[in-house]
């Protein structure tokens, strides 16, 4: 009996001293945290400041809308009373270089470094039906086991396109929606079929993004809440 708490003792110490994040990967990642509060609260007021979407390049109170806060019992007035657009606009496009400027320093760190192709690229071996239908039960699953800073296959495709696809498209449908930029680039307007539908796919695409962080906060719970911050405050 000594021998075996002696041994879960050895394991639990060498899980708590072993390094699972890097410098880099923790401080991008908590500014990444502070940026994005900042882009949604901020986004929220530019959104109540004028409460409708539209598609195409014409939108204007009156004009049909894809989609109306009206509709959801919040008038024009009532919606745009809670909204501050100033404030809003600004902190957001402050944010935004936050964002953007954490996230290349992020990617280029973690190129050079090679963290991406060692930690975040599925093997081939890892497209096999099996593995994938083993992972998604130990996704169901609950409480669910997982190491600091390991991912599976699922994970490592999820955070690529996150990364690679889709902060990419939101960062060109929020140029899209500046006069200044889209008068330098007008592809970008060609790009999405005018300023409205950019405006409307950037605010589907935050909705997007607030489901994934909520699935991803799951996740870490599943996992162990405590175990799973600590290694990214720590590193260990």
């Amino acid at each position: 009996m000594d021998s075996v708490l002696k041994s879960e003792a050895v394991l639990a110490a060498a899980e708590v001293s072993t390094p699972v994040h890097s410098y880099s990967v923790r401080i991008c990642h908590w500014i990444n945290l502070v940026a994005c509060v900042y882009l949604l609260w901020s986004g929220v007021h530019i959104l109540l400041d004028f409460p409708e979407l539209y598609w195409g390049n014409t939108g204007y109170r009156g004009y049909p809308a894809a989609f109306r806060l009206e509709d959801w019992g919040l008038s024009w007035d009532e919606a745009g009373a809670l909204g501050d657009r100033r404030w809003g606009r600004n902190y957001h496009f402050t944010f935004a270089w936050v964002f953007l400027i954490n996230g290349i320093v992020y990617v280029g760190l973690n190129l050079y470094s090679t963290h991406f192709r060692n930690r975040m690229l599925p093997a081939r071996h890892e497209w096999t039906l099996a593995n994938i239908r083993t992972e998604l039960r130990a996704h169901l699953r609950w409480p669910r086991r997982q190491t600091p800073g390991s991912y599976g296959t699922l994970q490592k495709t999820t955070y690529l396109v996150l990364i690679f696809v889709f902060v990419p498209l939101m960062i060109l449908t929020g140029l899209a929606q500046s006069p200044g930029y889209t008068a330098a680039l007008p592809v970008l307007l060609d790009m999405f079929g005018g300023r409205q539908t950019a405006r409307t796919l950037h605010t589907i695409g935050t909705v997007a993004l607030v489901l994934f962080v909520a699935v991803h906060v799951l996740e870490v719970v599943a996992a162990g809440f405590v175990k799973q911050v600590r290694s990214m405050i720590t590193g260990k």
